[in-house]
């Protein structure tokens, strides 16, 4: 019998976590040296305290393309997002509020039969 394996984006889908900060680095020659705000190979940026990640993080959690994305920001239907030049960011604290906003109600038949 073969096994199915999921692949990682599948197992992450609807996951927002926060990953571990990275140390900050050592002082160079005796001088104190503060912390550059770098997108790591995750596609995570944290800026004052803040988590954001890339639209193609976000998609994939979110199980969506990042086509969907430029497409529901288009509209302003989107999660809030900040640009910093051509750079688009999404901050993961304000997710679960946008999230809970787009939450749909059951629609009811008022038909009677």
């Amino acid at each position: 019998m073969k096994q199915i394996r999921s692949s990682a984006a599948e197992r992450s889908c609807l996951a927002v976590t926060r990953r571990p900060t990275a140390p900050a680095p050592e002082p160079v020659d005796g001088r104190a040296t503060r912390p550059r705000a770098a997108l790591d190979g995750a596609g995570e940026i944290e800026i004052a305290d803040r988590l954001y990640i890339t639209a193609q993080r976000l998609a994939t959690k979110l199980c969506v393309s990042v086509r969907t994305l430029a497409r529901w920001n288009s509209r302003g239907i989107g999660p809030p997002k900040i640009t910093i030049g051509k750079t688009i960011l999404f901050d993961l604290a304000k997710l679960p509020e946008w999230l809970a906003s787009r939450e749909a109600q059951p629609v009811r038949n008022t038909r009677n039969r």
